[in-house]
């Protein structure tokens, strides 16, 4: 029997930074009973994940989904390498389930809380040229509208509304089921080391061609800066470390004399930067492509056209290092490949990655409003799942195929029951 009930307390996402109280909380233990609690229902319908997502995707007043009773696998194809996983399933359960079939993910980031639909509805990514982010992944998936009509798309039926849900924020209905395209399973070998900063400016393009993944970070006031590249590897897994050195603990700690005591922001990056060793470990790709994240933070990312995304690094640094805002957490440099997803930030170009963030103890208002005109600047587009001030005025302007997601989003769900205020001020135009 599904859980609907009335209000439990107040919902918030991982930050804290977004809170809600719905009035009803929903866990359908099945597809069948979404359907029934959708038909038998009125007023606004919002879903959530893991709620890793900084911007407002799922605050409402009304009906909260929950699919954390809808999670494994449902079935694969050993021949095309693909699986089909219930949407509420989460990226951490999902590498190890694939695993036996002989199947591992392209590509994966380097957080796995989300929930498959929240990492493929928001554009979830991680790194490495010619590596898509996890929409570009979605071979079909099963929705359920608003009114309760189940639809099953895919590149030969519905495929509008495959291109337009694979990215879909949410807002067509509630996507159960989601089939991605995998590749044989395999091991990735990590290291993760310290350069100077010019150094890295200088030559991550030929870094980025070099190795599978490759991404740096980079702290505003110092001269160095963190670079991690993944390769694949036949090597022996290494053991799990017997001490590691509590990384989130120092991150709060650094994070709050950096923003409490005037001038320590610059000392507590070198004190980072110097606490910082060689990283080197070999295993499973699922288990070598995240990395634990319990230091609370709020964060901004645009996407840009990858031919512009370093002269954007320059200048966003600069910017930083000449205002006088308090800063510790560095900035992120990643890149994405293009691909066809309607609504898919990376949609018809390669694209370079630049994340922004500010702890938690810290308004992160004043570093965000300062940056986000630069990468406007260079053409780039928000992710859906960070904060970014943009609306569907300024959005449909970034995204070719706009107007086709629209006649999808309005023909499933004509009386925008799936639209929160965010929602509203992102995807109807005025």
């Amino acid at each position: 029997m599904a859980e609907s009930v009335g209000a439990l307390g107040v919902w918030r996402n991982w930050s804290g930074s977004q809170r809600a109280v719905p009035a009803r909380w929903w866990r359908p233990g099945s597809e069948g009973e979404l359907v029934a609690l959708l038909q038998d229902s009125a007023g606004e319908v919002r879903v959530t994940g893991a709620g890793h997502s900084f911007s407002a995707l799922c605050k409402t007043a009304g009906n909260l989904v929950f699919l954390d009773h809808l999670t494994g696998l449902v079935s694969h194809d050993a021949e095309q390498l693909t699986a089909t996983a219930m949407a509420g399933t989460p990226l951490h359960q999902l590498g190890a389930l694939l695993w036996p079939l002989g199947q591992g993910l392209i590509n994966q980031g380097d957080i796995d809380a989300q929930s498959l639909a929240g990492a493929c509805g928001t554009s979830t990514h991680g790194t490495g040229l010619g590596l898509g982010a996890f929409s570009a992944q979605v071979r079909a998936l099963r929705l359920i509208t608003p009114s309760g009509e189940v639809i099953d798309a895919d590149a030969e039926h519905n495929s509008d509304v495959l291109h337009a849900g694979a990215t879909s924020l949410g807002a067509l209905g509630v996507i159960t089921c989601i089939t991605l395209q995998n590749r044989p399973c395999y091991q990735l070998a990590e290291r993760e080391y310290l350069l100077p900063l010019r150094e890295v400016l200088d030559s991550f393009e030929q870094l980025a061609r070099d190795n599978r993944h490759a991404e740096f970070w980079a702290f505003f006031r110092t001269d160095r800066a963190v670079v991690k590249v993944l390769n694949e590897s036949t090597e022996a897994p290494t053991p799990k470390p017997r001490f590691n050195l509590p990384v989130d603990k120092v991150l709060d700690l650094t994070s709050r004399i950096a923003h409490g005591i005037g001038g320590t922001d610059a000392l507590m990056q070198r004190l980072l930067t110097g606490l910082h060793s060689e990283v080197r470990r070999v295993g499973r790709s699922h288990e070598i492509f995240p990395s634990p994240r319990a230091s609370r933070f709020n964060e901004m990312e645009y996407e840009l056209p990858l031919e512009r995304g370093l002269e954007c690094v320059e200048e966003v640094i600069a910017t930083v290092q000449r205002s006088s805002l308090r800063t510790l957490f560095p900035l992120e440099y990643r890149t994405v490949a293009a691909d066809d997803v309607w609504l898919s930030p990376f949609y018809g170009r390669d694209s370079a990655s630049i994340s922004i963030h500010q702890h938690i103890c810290s308004d992160y208002r004043p570093l965000f409003d300062l940056v986000e005109p630069i990468f406007w600047k260079y053409g780039g587009r928000p992710h859906w799942g960070k904060l970014h001030s943009l609306d569907a005025a300024q959005l449909a302007e970034l995204y070719p195929r706009w107007d086709d997601a629209a006649r999808v989003r309005e023909r499933l769900d004509p009386q925008g029951r799936m639209l929160n205020e965010h929602l509203r001020n992102l995807l109807v135009l005025p």
